[in-house]
């Protein structure tokens, strides 16, 4: 028979402490704006450190749920490494015990004092009004803990309830019970709350309790699992590592669990305490084990969740530790970190080519995640330039700081169209039933030649060699006539049949014709780079045509034909009311 009575008045003291946890988590988040996000990212180098700032960021915003996926999130982001993320992940478990211990040491009487502090707070508290609502809303958690405590009283010597509350708690059924519990509130603070109230009433033994505590740890991973499900592979393996965590320590302590209970009771306290204190014990222990062997932890996890998706970080690779005093080494780390973006715009261009190839969404996140880097590539370039610029400069290297930006920027700008190369391919995609075959190949064919003129950009890029710019000059002739040649094909194919694959393929030919511009471009500025650094300022004269006020001047492809601008469309000749109005990027003859 279902105790309605005991159920009643229970369940408005259990709504009011998820609506209070909930909003609690929600506001000390807003409050900090960010800064647990960064905080995680920054100090996380080392296991053990990660794992205390788990246990303190878990403990501040009362949710081990809300720890773990800010931490997966920042691992989709890039911000983290998979790695990193398992001392997070660890330490969140032992943050997340904060809620138990509050009960157990009678704590919940001050939830009467904080609320009407955090409501005159918010309205006057001017400078601290921000803290209003997290005091409130805390107020609000010990509150609905004492109102249940409250609520449970006349049922602690109820022969009904007592022999109810020990049917359930057999070993299986009571991790069971824990799991799906948890499971269905999202919170092992809100299970484990609840269960050191029923202790501190009389209505659980410490060995009836551990069960539920342990199913609630397990209960715990399933809204990471969830938010994981559509994030990248190494994010997958996050949220998998959560849970193998988790299920690990319940397996490992099951065959222990009367010595722990021993060792628990041993420690001495309220019924209550010992609850709490065998949640903090059982976490601690499972944290220790785990942290002393988490290289092979981790390599479990990614043999539980294979695949060969490479982890992009949004790191550089030259710039981590600053810029050091030494303006020439610092010149010569912002190169190898130009280096590094021009790399992974090429890497951005065949991870375009690549989902065009397969139409795979992990394809395609790849390009997202690529052009998220190149951007922030550019970002700490600028910022390390600026450092250096700050400081007193010859103008021969305040003439490097201005060549260096333009490179960088460029860089970032050519990235923008391997990402643009990417999206259209998606729209592409999604609009019809995959990308036709007939574009795959004849897209594949143009890019090829664009690819060897980045590969061979890249060569000692930010500088260039005198015979790499003669192979540069021929390739990209050799490019704007394949180009031309293209589009003479599709606009005539347009005309006569209305292809739409032969519309999709002359915005192909556009983006690309745009990336070659922008990798002429790249070639002049590093032609006149490798000039300016093989000479002292002084006595070096360089080109007017390719001066730094205008360094992508002049027109290297004379063995193409220049054409009526207005029979022009990206170099072809065009019959004018064909096709109507195309979409065009605008003239790339020179760098704006």
């Amino acid at each position: 028979m279902v105790p309605w009575e005991l159920v009643f008045a229970v369940i408005p003291g259990l709504i009011l402490f998820f609506y209070g946890i909930e909003n609690f988590s929600r506001e000390i988040l807003a409050v900090a704006k960010g800064s647990f996000a960064k905080i995680l990212g920054r100090l996380t180098s080392r296991p053990v450190v990660g794992a205390l700032l788990g246990a303190v960021v878990t403990a501040l915003v009362q949710s081990s749920a809300a720890t773990t996926i800010i931490t997966i999130g920042l691992v989709n982001a890039g911000t983290l490494s998979f790695l990193q993320s398992l001392g997070i992940i660890i330490g969140s478990n032992i943050g997340t015990t904060a809620t138990a211990q509050l009960v157990a040491f009678n704590m919940t009487a001050f939830g009467q004092v904080l609320i009407p502090v955090g409501f005159l707070v918010g309205i006057f508290g001017r400078r601290y009004r921000f803290l209003g609502k997290p005091l409130f809303y805390f107020g609000l958690v010990l509150f609905s803990l004492n109102l249940i405590s409250t609520a449970l009283a006349p049922f602690q010597n109820d022969p009904a309830i007592i022999g109810l509350v020990a049917e359930f708690s057999a070993l299986p059924l009571a991790i069971l019970i824990g799991f799906l519990f948890t499971t269905m509130v999202q919170s092992s603070s809100v299970t484990t709350g609840l269960v050191v109230v029923l202790a501190q009433q009389g209505l659980l033994t410490l060995p009836q309790a551990i069960p539920i505590l342990l199913g609630a740890n397990i209960g715990s991973t399933t809204t990471t699992l969830i938010a994981s499900a559509r994030m990248n592979l190494h994010s997958r393996r996050a949220a998998a590592a959560h849970f193998i965590f988790n299920l690990g320590g319940v397996l490992l302590i099951l065959p222990f669990l009367v010595p722990f209970a021993e060792l628990v009771t041993a420690i001495g306290g309220t019924e209550a305490q010992m609850v709490a204190n065998a949640h903090l014990i059982f976490n601690l222990i499972a944290a220790a084990v785990f942290l002393l062997f988490i290289g092979r932890f981790g390599q479990l996890v990614e043999r539980a969740v294979p695949g060969s998706e490479p982890e992009i970080l949004m790191r550089t690779r030259h710039l981590e530790d600053g810029i050091p005093e030494d303006t020439q080494l610092g010149f010569e780390l912002i190169q190898n970190e130009l280096k590094h973006a021009h790399e992974v715009t090429l890497d951005l261009f065949r991870a375009a080519m690549t989902y065009l190839a397969t139409s795979r969404e992990a394809d395609y996140q790849m390009v997202e995640k690529l052009k998220s880097l190149n951007g922030y590539l550019d970002g700490r370039i600028e910022q390390a330039l600026r450092a250096i610029s700050g400081r007193q400069l010859s103008d021969r290297e305040a003439t490097e700081v201005v060549f260096l930006v333009r490179m960088s920027n460029e860089i970032e700008r050519l990235g923008d169209l391997g990402a643009d190369l990417g999206e259209f391919f998606r729209r592409s995609s999604r609009n019809g039933n995959g990308t036709p075959a007939g574009l795959v190949r004849k897209t594949e064919s143009v890019y090829r030649i664009l690819d060897g003129n980045i590969v061979g950009l890249g060569l000692l890029f930010p500088r260039i060699l005198e015979v790499t710019v003669s192979e540069l000059r021929a390739r990209d002739v050799e490019l704007q006539r394949a180009i031309n040649e293209h589009y003479r094909e599709q606009l005539v194919s347009l005309k006569r049949e209305g292809n739409l694959a032969d519309s999709r393929y002359l915005e192909v030919l556009s983006i690309i014709e745009a990336a070659n511009a922008k990798v002429r471009d790249l070639r002049k500025l590093s032609e006149q780079y490798s000039v300016q650094k093989r000479y002292d300022a002084a006595s070096t004269v360089v080109d007017d045509t390719l001066s730094l006020r205008n360094p992508v001047a002049g027109d290297d492809l004379q063995g193409v034909a220049d054409l009526p601008v207005e029979h022009r469309i990206a170099g072809v000749d065009v019959e004018e009311g064909c096709c109507g109005e195309l979409c065009r990027r605008g003239d790339h003859d020179q760098v704006p």
